[in-house]
């Protein structure tokens, strides 16, 4: 860390023709849509120089989508240089954690009875860092949810029907994972095999507990070796989330008929078309212990939140899906001793659109794609676009900081406060847009405003997504209903913009090009 302590500052990237590219609306939707997001907080706790920056940065996106004209240039008037509050000395102002490119693989599976779901679920993720560290990280996690809904039919006939639906579910999610930590791609492959080794033990005991404790006792009578980890995970997380959700949906089916099919005449077709949508909300919080330095184990624990709305249709066997989610958080770092070591506000978007084939077979509920008695298969591919934007603060641990530390907390809770706003509002500022997005603060600024300024940080950046997934089920009604469900899904992701807050300069901080954050392959396009 002290060679990037040191390091200079981050070169500007010259603009090239790749940077004038039409991006996709799913990319400007999700722009929008993070701006919007953040938009309630800029409104209740921002002064006036923070809602004239948001106003900026929204003009700077409807400039960039072609909707609006151009946009006046910031001010851009140094501040007296016996005012300047110079950079500190030997701070790493670049991002504590910026993702150039990732992997993950999501199974899960999942159980009804009646009215009532449980689930199982386990991700595998693998994170390349703009800093070298690749971080890789197991979780697995179980659920249970309820549901209650209502659909009606109306044109039933021998051959063709219709019908809707709308349901809701609550439920709740718990999660116990583990995170690795690498300080680059050798000292993985170092230790990659003992990785899986710890994953697949964490994977028995979390599913079958009992058989895993005999194989514990096996290893403590001398019958079998249990397998002996040597490298611990350097973060351990416990996730507690509730989610709920509103789903509906509306179609009409023909086929060969419910006389036809007892006769054995007309096979088993479906034509199907229709439509869906749905609406998820929900709400997490994560306890994490962090080993990564023995001399002081901290804690952290991180409140976040995700919201959901997407739209489907179906033609036949095909269909289609479109998405927009938001997901926002803070988390708090806690060192050994209790005080505050940082604090850190998340906010992001994501556009996603997929595609594939669905296949149904048995008798329909005439209520949406649901069968009564029979499966159900879909697979498909997708792609997204998602923008991702963090804001840190880091205090020393002497009285005056962490009093300005608690002093936050206590004013604002979990909401940012009006410096992370202004960083997060004029994301799309880079620095020949003009204008800086962070003043000096005045004598009479908040103390945590002004630790910010001097030692903040803040970046951005985001990336293209591809999507391979697919799930299968199957449905029994014995009095009541009955069924059981396998999904998975994997995602590939690739940083093609990374922007990072500069250290104080002339009397202000503004966004530059991070290169460092850009994946291999955008790096290699862009001749860097």
């Amino acid at each position: 860390m002290s060679a990037a302590r040191n390091a200079p500052p981050p070169r500007r990237r010259v603009r090239t023709a790749r940077d004038d590219r039409g991006a996709s609306f799913a990319q400007y939707a999700a722009l929008i849509l993070c701006v919007a997001a953040i938009a309630g907080s800029v409104a209740v706790v921002a002064p006036a120089r923070t809602g004239d920056l948001f106003s900026s940065a929204l003009c700077r996106i409807k400039e960039a989508a072609g909707m609006g004209g151009e946009c006046e240039d910031g001010d851009d008037q140094a501040q007296d240089e016996d005012d300047w509050i110079e950079p500190e000395p030997g701070f790493d102002y670049t991002p504590a954690y910026c993702v150039k490119q990732g992997s993950k693989q999501t199974y899960g599976g999942s159980v009804t009875i009646a009215f009532l779901e449980f689930g199982q679920e386990y991700s595998y993720a693998r994170e390349d860092l703009s800093n070298g560290k690749i971080v890789i990280t197991f979780l697995p996690t179980s659920s249970a949810k309820a549901t209650a809904g209502a659909g009606f039919d109306f044109g039933a006939g021998e051959s063709a029907h219709a019908g809707a639906s709308v349901s809701a579910s609550a439920g709740v999610k718990l999660g116990s994972g583990m995170t690795y930590i690498f300080e680059d791609e050798d000292e993985f492959e170092e230790f990659e095999e003992e990785v899986n080794e710890a994953i697949a033990m964490e994977t028995s005991r979390t599913m079958n507990p009992t058989a895993d404790g005999m194989l514990r006792f096996g290893d403590w009578i001398g019958v079998y070796d249990y397998p002996e980890i040597e490298r611990d995970p350097d973060v351990r997380t416990t996730t507690v989330g509730i989610e709920a959700e509103v789903a509906g949906s509306a179609g009409a089916w023909a086929g060969p008929g419910e006389k036809r099919r007892k006769d054995g005449d007309g096979g088993a077709w479906t034509m199907n078309l229709g439509a869906e949508g749905s609406f998820t909300a929900s709400r997490t919080r994560d306890h994490a212990t962090w080993y990564t330095d023995p001399d002081n184990i901290q804690k952290s624990d991180t409140y976040s939140w995700t919201a959901e709305g997407s739209l489907g249709a179906t033609a036949l066997s095909a269909h289609a899906d479109g998405s927009i989610s938001w997901n926002g958080g803070t988390r708090i770092m806690r060192n050994e001793d209790g005080s505050i070591a940082n604090i850190r506000y998340i906010a992001g978007a994501e556009g996603k659109f997929s595609f594939g084939v669905d296949k149904n077979v048995g008798n329909k509920t005439g209520k949406g794609n649901d069968v009564e008695n029979g499966g159900n298969g879909s697979v498909g591919t997708g792609e997204a676009n998602s923008v991702t934007q963090m804001v840190q603060v880091d205090f020393e641990n002497t009285p005056e900081e962490q009093a300005a530390a608690e002093q936050l907390l206590d004013e604002y809770g979990l909401a940012p406060p009006p410096y992370a706003t202004n960083a997060m509002a004029n994301q799309l500022d880079e620095e020949d847009n003009g204008g800086r997005v962070l003043e000096e603060p005045g004598s009479d600024a908040d103390p945590w405003d002004e630790i910010f300024y001097r030692r903040g940080t803040a970046w951005q950046y985001a990336s293209d997504k591809k999507i391979d997934q697919g799930e299968f089920g199957a449905q029994v009604k014995l009095g009541m209903q009955f069924g059981a469900s396998v999904n998975w899904e994997l995602e590939e992701k690739d940083t093609k913009q990374a922007l990072m807050l500069e250290p104080p300069n002339e009397g202000g901080r503004r966004f530059i090009d991070y290169a460092d954050c850009l994946s291999d392959d955008y790096s290699e396009e862009e001749g860097q």
